[in-house]
């Protein structure tokens, strides 16, 4: 997604020549998935918009600048921030006061490159996922960005892919893929193991649906924005739609456009980056709303669409060549 473009103008079915047409063999033994955690999740009552503590990036190719299309942004348990430099085709690594520390990645469709990264993702280990419309694959990486596994190939099938948008990995390290031209989600192992996949169209909307992004919270919920429908669903991890976040408009818990951003943090509170209203909206994990911020003040906002939680409570947007960070 590019500043002042629509998201419409990245969505593609692609070239359906596949780079290959099974799984790599994974250099690692697979976490055995497990039950959902059952907690109850908290519900918060109010929150306060978050406030600007600092920015950085440039527009370029050198180390620690960016392309104008940035599609990905995460943070480790240590704090590290890491890019999706889509146009660059590599992943750059910060530390959480956004000083460059290193990249990996080139254009290709093989182990290691990128072609169009959509979205990353991060797990309990620090592993890195990323989706690529471009090669229609996940990938997976250590946080210093050696290669672990990939898998997909373009197609309709378990497995396959034509344009995987999101990525995202809950808390028992499942990984779930949602593919905007499917309009599907697809649940994995972290080898890539197919396990399950849902449809994101449903009762409660009369309009084919457009998952766009894709995050899961502590629970094992999941969440996928709709750039259609201007809203967010829930769904337990088996599929079962649990509730939608948001309605169309521009008022306080109405959504614009969106695209990408969507994360959820360990008080129960959802955060969504509102490409169309330029702001970042806040809401319980049963729809409430809660608050806004970023559309108003020195450090407005432009098109937004990605964003990230630290384990601290930061959160990370980027907008456009820059990231932002908000504190508590």
């Amino acid at each position: 997604m590019v500043l002042m473009a629509l998201p419409i103008a990245c969505r593609n079915g692609g070239n359906p020549t596949s780079p290959y047409s099974s799984p790599t063999p994974v250099v690692s033994s697979p976490t055995p998935s497990g039950p959902t955690p059952t907690p109850t999740v908290p519900i918060p009552v109010s929150a306060t918009p978050l406030t600007f503590a600092g920015e950085w990036g440039s527009a370029g190719t050198g180390n620690g600048q960016l392309s104008i299309s940035v599609r990905g942004i995460v943070t480790d348990s240590l704090g590290n921030v890491y890019v999706a430099d889509t146009n660059n085709h590599r992943i750059e690594k910060f530390n959480s006061q956004g000083v460059y520390l290193s990249q990996w990645g080139s254009f290709g469709v093989g182990a290691g490159q990128f072609n169009t990264v959509e979205s990353m993702c991060i797990d309990s280990a620090n592993n890195i996922y990323t989706a690529d419309s471009g090669s229609y694959q996940v990938q997976k990486f250590s946080d210093t960005g050696t290669f672990l596994a990939r898998w997909g190939n373009f197609g309709n099938g378990n497995g396959q892919f034509i344009t995987p948008r999101g990525v995202a990995v809950d808390p028992n390290n499942n990984v779930y893929v949602c593919d905007a031209n499917q309009q599907n989600i697809q649940k994995f192992t972290n080898t890539g193991t197919f396990i399950t996949s849902w449809s994101t169209n449903g009762a409660w909307s009369n309009n084919n649906s457009d998952p766009d992004g894709i995050c899961t919270d502590h629970w094992g919920n999941v969440y996928t924005p709709d750039y259609y429908n201007q809203q967010v669903y829930k769904y337990s991890d088996t599929g079962a739609y649990e509730c939608t976040i948001g309605t169309p408009g521009n008022g306080p818990g109405q959504c614009g456009t969106l695209s990408c951003g969507v994360c959820v943090d360990n008080k129960g509170i959802v955060y969504i980056a509102d490409f169309g209203n330029q702001r970042v909206s806040e809401f319980t994990t049963t729809g409430n709303y809660l608050c806004q911020w970023g559309n108003t003040g020195t450090y407005a906002f432009g098109p937004i669409d990605f964003l990230s939680l630290s384990p601290s409570g930061e959160v990370y947007v980027v907008d456009g060549t820059r990231v932002k960070e908000f504190k508590p």
